[in-house]
């Protein structure tokens, strides 16, 4: 009985919607209505109200501290000062806990590691001159002019210091880290280089300055980065009256940052992004309520045109993002922590083409959201560790302004049942 019942229900269901292939469908009151409709757009005015701000990262916040020579560019100049060292040191070993007095120091060595250099640069060398301690995040370039031109401590030639590994004469070596993409240096100083000053609590200042066959730039680990300089003293204690053999004391920096000049350009009406200290630029978009709550987004595309090429070292490149934000606040509006509300791409240095950014998952995220704020902020990757910028057209210009460019299905049309 209950299988005669259910063959009975499939005939009827299966008579109910039925399509004969030499006429139309029957019955399409059962049936979906319409066709899927894919719109392909660029909206031109939903963006409006855009901004550029400078001053998130300064150079004594960078991860890297920027030594470049570009004639006609820019000269930029690391500068950091040591930590200070005891007046006294451990003398036993294990749990004795005598202390010796520091006597002298016998020499030093500087480590400083290179995060980034362009191995195109020939005859690249650095040179180590002495700074006055008072240097801090106020300090500039022209106040640095003397001490750069006559307190020259040492010239070390990168190039060849990679080929010998270590200098037997001099004491100098370098560690080619492939892995991490760095070049370690350590270069030894006597003790006029390193000048042990009671006085100063034996806290010294050095500034570097880089130069090649052409277009010397590196960049120099800092202490917000994780791999600022160290300086270790070779030091003579008093151990119970008797001077002990040479001890270490490894010291880092408590100040680092860079001097440069020019100073950055002015911000104008363009759209800054990058540069020292950092640019970020705000748009702000109205997004259709017809398209953000009725329609299924399949891609969405930010598109900027370059107000000028791409500025900085020719070998760099960087990343552009574009951040969802949680709230407007203009130059301080929060960014998204997640990935989902953000896209990026490549900039290449000289670039003038249009810049595409991908912002399909944060269009996806708006339109499931309707309170979210829809606006993203322009910044550079990395920020404050290269002095490359780029400006791109702002919305008041017509012509080239920035522009959404979506495809998007329309809420489907079912059929009445």
């Amino acid at each position: 009985m209950n299988r005669s019942r259910l063959l009975l229900g499939a005939l009827v269901f299966a008579g109910s919607c039925t399509e004969n292939v030499t006429a139309p469908g029957q019955y399409p009151e059962c049936c979906p209505g319409g066709q899927i409709t894919v719109i392909d757009t660029v909206l031109q005015t939903v963006i409006g109200r855009d901004s550029a701000y400078r001053g998130f990262v300064l150079p004594r916040e960078a991860a890297a501290m920027l030594a470049a020579d570009l004639p006609g560019i820019v000269d930029s100049r690391p500068i950091f000062r040591t930590v200070a060292l005891p007046t006294r040191v451990r003398v036993g070993g294990g749990a004795d806990t005598t202390t010796g007095a520091i006597l002298s120091h016998d020499s030093a060595q500087l480590r400083i590691l290179i995060t980034r250099r362009d191995t195109a640069a020939h005859n690249l060398t650095l040179r180590l001159y002495r700074l006055p301690l008072a240097i801090d995040s106020s300090t500039t370039f022209a106040a640095l002019a003397t001490p750069f031109t006559d307190s020259l401590l040492r010239t070390v030639n990168i190039d060849s210091l990679i080929a010998k590994k270590q200098d037997p004469v001099t004491g100098d070596s370098a560690r080619v880290d492939s892995a991490a993409g760095r070049l370690e240096v350590v270069i030894r100083l006597d003790t006029a280089q390193a000048r042990f000053v009671t006085a100063d609590s034996g806290k010294v200042a050095y500034g570097l300055r880089v130069s090649a066959d052409s277009l010397a730039s590196i960049a120099i680990g800092a202490n917000e980065g994780g791999g600022d300089p160290l300086l270790t003293w070779f030091v003579t204690v008093d151990s119970a009256g008797v001077k002990s053999t040479p001890d270490t004391i490894v010291r880092g920096v408590t100040f680092d940052s860079f001097v440069f000049d020019p100073p950055p350009a002015a911000l104008d009406s363009t759209l800054a992004v990058g540069g020292v200290p950092s640019a970020r630029s705000l748009l702000r978009m109205t997004i259709p309520d017809g398209i953000r709550d009725s329609t299924q987004i399949v891609r969405a595309t930010l598109v900027l045109v370059p107000a000028s090429p791409a500025q900085g070292v020719p070998a760099d490149s960087f990343f552009v993002v574009a951040h969802g934000v949680d709230a407007d606040f203009g130059g301080k509006s929060p960014l998204a922590a997640d990935s989902t509300r953000r896209g990026s791409v490549q900039v290449k240095i000289g670039q003038t083409d249009t810049v595409r950014i991908d912002l399909t998952r944060l269009l996806r995220v708006w339109s499931v959201d309707t309170t979210a704020i829809t606006a993203v902020m322009l910044r550079m990757v990395p920020e404050g560790s290269t002095l490359a910028e780029i400006r791109f057209q702002p919305s008041d210009n017509a012509a080239y302004r920035p522009a959404l460019h979506l495809t998007y299905v329309p809420r489907f049309p079912f059929g009445i049942p």
